[in-house]
């Protein structure tokens, strides 16, 4: 397990190494690529390293931000060569004539990397890892690739080699599923990322698709059924689902592994849900835009998901894809704590929006005894979604304040649509804005409501609580109200 450090100077790197150590990495890369030339030369203060050490030197053609020619990488290398490493990476088709340069009695193995673009054709990869290789060398290929690309094309044919001296991983919307299938595909090492013990921001890892190296640890130092689940949407970069289902499981002893998967269109999510089955998954929570798809996909569909129209949860069992709302349940309990110990007397609320998180906050209205009023950009959907549950739609000749506005919209997110929904107009003094979007990009939904004296609260509760309920289905038990509360506190956004 080989952990990419994102750290800069040899300050930063000293302390990622003991970090890397306490979380389980057996190898710390240096990417002395990202380094200054100053700090280059303070390298050898690193040792001697309680982790072993791979040197890589990533060039600016393939991702990194060191020297493309041969001319100024032999002096890197050459210096590396002489600190005590157990692996150097050298580029394969930059670098491998440049092992004459290197000690002839070298005491270290050799990574052969390639990064390709993201058309190398299944044949070509396979080609290149046909190449032989020198004795004891691991080669290391990385090419982007969606998760429909990765499942359909790119494995199928790469399977055929049959080799287990090559690391195959891919960047982007798949990333993270090479990196926890790797014990299965027998790779001789994976990369992870630093361990992310908090959420919310942090120093970002040195490629987005590595899972931090203290869920991977947990993941693989248990049986060989280990389950895997997922969050697959798009966006979801910025999706604190992972860490906090790698919170419970390591609180409740459940080893498996959360992650997060990109879908870019309907047909790749239909048509990926039986290979990821295939590979391990057993359950996947389903946000913007595909849990109406999600719905239609699954084989049986839970109360919550009939009554809502779409599916934010699935659970994968035998044959079996079971569709269920976790959305609504949080909810419903969100918005009962409120009326519970006020300022909300629970008699009337407004939705904003008219997608999934909308139909769920009226289906809890609607549980609730509430009554409810929509508003949204398309008449027709808001007319639709109104007629569902029971709901009225808020004309433009009917702005007021409203004692609970709840957003379900993404704005605020990254990538999407700019506010054109009249927040300042509904809400006042008296009221309460839920927001369903959780550590928003872009704060305007909340600015509108303090602007008017409203009161504002992020979705990371809501997020904390449909979570739970998920966790509840995939794993049979619930985190205790203790723990979930303790969740609450120590987020981002705490509310």
């Amino acid at each position: 397990m080989v952990v990419t450090l994102p750290g800069r100077d040899v300050a930063t790197v000293r302390a990622e190494v003991a970090e890397a150590q306490r979380a389980g990495a057996d190898i710390v890369e240096f990417r002395l690529d990202r380094w200054s030339e100053a700090e280059q030369h303070r390298a050898a203060e690193l040792f001697p390293s309680p982790v072993p050490v791979m040197a890589t030197v990533r060039s600016r053609a393939e991702g990194g931000e060191g020297p493309d020619s041969a001319e100024n990488r032999i002096p890197r290398l050459r210096d590396l060569a002489r600190l005590p490493i157990r692996w150097l990476d050298l580029e394969e088709d930059r670098d491998l004539a440049l092992t004459s340069e290197l000690p002839a009695d070298r005491s270290f193995l050799l990574v052969l990397s390639s990064h390709l673009p993201a058309d190398t054709s299944p044949e070509d990869l396979v080609g290149r890892m046909r190449r032989p290789l020198p004795l004891g060398a691991v080669r290391k290929i990385v090419l982007p690739a969606s998760v429909g690309r990765l499942l359909e094309e790119i494995l199928p044919a790469v399977d055929a080699v049959g080799t287990e001296s090559t690391v195959l991983l891919t960047t982007g919307a798949s990333g993270p599923l090479l990196r926890a299938w790797s014990l299965r595909r027998r790779y001789p090492m994976v990369y992870a990322g630093p361990a992310r013990p908090a959420p919310g921001p942090g120093a970002p890892p040195v490629e987005p698709s590595q899972i931090p190296v203290d869920r991977l640890r947990w993941f693989f130092d248990s049986d060989p059924g280990r389950p895997i689940f997922a969050l697959l949407g798009r966006p979801v970069g910025h999706s604190q689902s992972p860490y906090l289902h790698s919170r419970w499981m390591r609180r409740l002893q459940r080893h498996g592994l959360y992650v997060a998967l990109e879908i870019g269109s309907e047909p790749e999510f239909v048509e990926s849900l039986e290979p990821l089955a295939e590979g391990g998954l057993r359950g996947a929570n389903v946000t913007h835009p595909w849990k109406t798809t999600a719905l239609a996909s699954a084989t049986r569909v839970g109360k919550g998901a009939e009554i809502c129209g779409a599916a934010n949860c699935l659970t994968f069992r035998d044959d079996e894809v079971e569709a269920e709302n976790t959305d609504l349940a949080a909810a419903l309990r969100r918005l009962g704590e409120i009326r519970a110990v006020g300022p909300w007397d629970g008699r009337e609320l407004l939705v904003l929006g008219a997608g999934g998180s909308a139909a769920a906050t009226l289906a809890a209205a609607r549980e609730l005894g509430t009554r409810a009023s929509v508003l949204a950009r398309s008449p027709a959907k808001a007319s639709a979604l109104a007629d569902r549950f029971g709901a009225r739609i808020l004309s433009p000749t009917e702005l007021r304040p409203f004692p609970m506005v709840v957003h379900a919209t993404d704005v605020g997110r990254s990538g999407a649509d700019p506010l054109a929904l009249p927040v300042e107009s509904v809400v006042g003094p008296g009221t309460v804005l839920l927001d369903w979007v959780y550590s928003p990009d872009d704060d305007v939904v909340r600015r509108a409501a303090e602007s008017r004296g409203a009161e504002y609260e992020d979705g990371w509760r809501l997020l904390v609580y449909q979570a739970a309920a998920s966790f509840a289905l995939w794993w049979g038990v619930e985190p205790e109200d203790d723990e979930v509360e303790a969740t609450v506190r120590e987020g981002p956004c705490a509310a």
